[in-house]
């Protein structure tokens, strides 16, 4: 919430965790480190070495286990703006958006067009952008893990058992 008031977004980097409690955690702003490009091909990035927050939460001395912020530096190399994390907090998919796209991807295999066609119909205030739309319907898409489902491991583990006793 903070972060929000203050025009930038943060995101969690690293998580150290104990026995599945989080006792460390590194927040960093959504512009922080370096972006380092595996291809040739020119890209704008939003990585541009923005510094970070850090914060723990001690084992030790600790008996409230209250969250501790190690590191707060309020400067940053970019101009901050509210309104770009409005923006980003507006074109997000409300709960009912995604149970929609959730259905129509895989219950009806709808492409993204039909899709867009729905959504824009049944929420028209709210605003619909591509990208996120594509994003929100890939996720959702059968992969090949997904098909090995378990009436697909019964045929494999079928057919081997023919391989292996073919009376």
């Amino acid at each position: 919430m903070w972060a929000k008031q203050q025009g930038f977004q943060i995101i969690k980097d690293r998580i150290v965790r104990l026995e599945g409690i989080i006792c460390h955690c590194t927040y960093i702003c959504s512009h922080s480190r370096i972006y380092e490009s595996n291809s040739t091909r020119d890209t704008v990035t939003k990585k541009i070495c923005c510094p970070f927050v850090n914060a723990s939460c001690p084992k030790l001395k600790n008996p409230e286990k209250y969250v501790i912020i190690n590191k707060i530096v309020e400067q940053h190399n970019y101009s901050l703006d509210v309104s770009i994390v409005e923006f980003e907090d507006s074109r997000k998919f409300t709960d009912s958006m995604i149970e929609d796209i959730k259905f129509m991807t895989v219950s009806c295999k709808f492409g993204a067009i039909a899709q867009r066609k729905f959504l824009e119909q049944k929420y028209p205030i709210h605003p619909l952008y591509s990208r996120e739309l594509y994003n929100t319907i890939q996720r959702f898409r059968l992969t090949k893990e997904s098909l090995l489902n378990d009436a697909a491991k019964l045929s494999n583990w079928l057919d081997n058992q023919k391989e292996i006793d073919s009376r």
